[in-house]
Parts: C-alpha cells; sequence; structure tokens
C-alpha cells in the first residue's frame, strides 16, 4: 500500500506510466488527425472535470493546429456509482463540419461517453474521434467506439491523474485503487 492524502491505497500506474501512456495515444492521434486539418478544423473537447490533467499533458504533443473547448456531463459527482446525466456545460465552439477529439479521463460504463458523441453528431460533426486515458475491463450496457486508450485498468474505483474519489484525489501522481477496494 502507498500512503496518499485519501489514506492507504494501491498503486496501478505510476506517474511515469501514465505520462508513456499519453505519450503513445498522441503518437496516434498525429498520425491519424493531422493529415485532416487542411480539410477541417480539429476541436479538441475536454471532458471537464476529470480530463483536465489528461489534456494539460497532451496538448502539447500534438503537432497540428486545433482549438480547445470543453464540457462538463457528469452521472457521478462525489458518488461512486453513475446516476442520471447532469449537463453543466456544453461547448461554445460550432462543431458544424469540424473533427472532434473528445478526450475524458474513464470509460466506465460507457453512458456519457456514448451521450458526447451522440451530441457532437447532431451538432454536424464531420468526425467523431475519442481517447481515454483508462479504460476499464468491464462489460457495458452500451456499446461506445474509443480510438484512443492510455491504460486498462481492473473493475475497481480508481483515483488519480485527473480521476477522483468522492471528489478528492485528482492530484495523486498516478494511478491508485481506494485501500477498500484492494
Amino acid at each position: 500500500m502507498t500512503p496518499t492524502h485519501l489514506g492507504p491505497a494501491e498503486q496501478l500506474f505510476s506517474a511515469e506510466a501514465v505520462h508513456a501512456a499519453i505519450q503513445r495515444m498522441a503518437v496516434a492521434i498525429n498520425a491519424d488527425l493531422e493529415p485532416l486539418v487542411p480539410h477541417r478544423p480539429v476541436i479538441v473537447l475536454t471532458v471537464l472535470s476529470g480530463a483536465i490533467v489528461v489534456v494539460g499533458q497532451l496538448l502539447p504533443m500534438l503537432h497540428f493546429p486545433l482549438h480547445l473547448d470543453c464540457v462538463q456531463v457528469s452521472r457521478y459527482g462525489d458518488k461512486t456509482r453513475g446516476g442520471d446525466l447532469l449537463w453543466r456545460l456544453t461547448p461554445r465552439e460550432n462543431l458544424l463540419d469540424a473533427t472532434v477529439l473528445i478526450v475524458d479521463d474513464i470509460l466506465d460504463e460507457g453512458v456519457t461517453l456514448l451521450a458526447l458523441q451522440d451530441y457532437c453528431r447532431a451538432q454536424g460533426a464531420a468526425e467523431v474521434r475519442t481517447a481515454v486515458m483508462v479504460r476499464k475491463e468491464r462489460e457495458r450496457p452500451c456499446a461506445v467506439p474509443i480510438d484512443y486508450v492510455g491504460l486498462e485498468v481492473p473493475d475497481r474505483f480508481i483515483f488519480g491523474f485527473g480521476l477522483d474519489a468522492r471528489g478528492l484525489g485528482r492530484n495523486a501522481p498516478g494511478i491508485f485503487v481506494l485501500a477498500e477496494e484492494s
């Protein structure tokens, strides 16, 4: 167990492993999206609040012009189980005819990301790609396409590197599992 400000926790991935995963995602995103830039704008759509840390690391590694925007949709709040979708903030950028890269911290059940993908298409996005820092290894109630995955994690409640546990732990340097989940 590793001591954290949330108490003892099991570290699944070090900060170095998370950075390496983001670099791998950036290489793949550059290869896929850079050729599209002359034809249409690219909008990186950050899912608040969890993806702030990921996007802050990812953006300097992307080698093409882009617009940055954000959206805030949540099913968790300060809970460990998802509920109804709560839309707090919608994008300000016009998504019409754009390539949209949704960046989120985690793919858990997929409900939120599927709703975001549908929203972008309904706003006229020409193409929607999705990147997640971590994907839980689990059954999902809906099929949600994910283009870029940083890390695979077991179906446990994790925190760190943007992910929170009951509103805390986003600033933990790595990916951790709560002690009561270990």
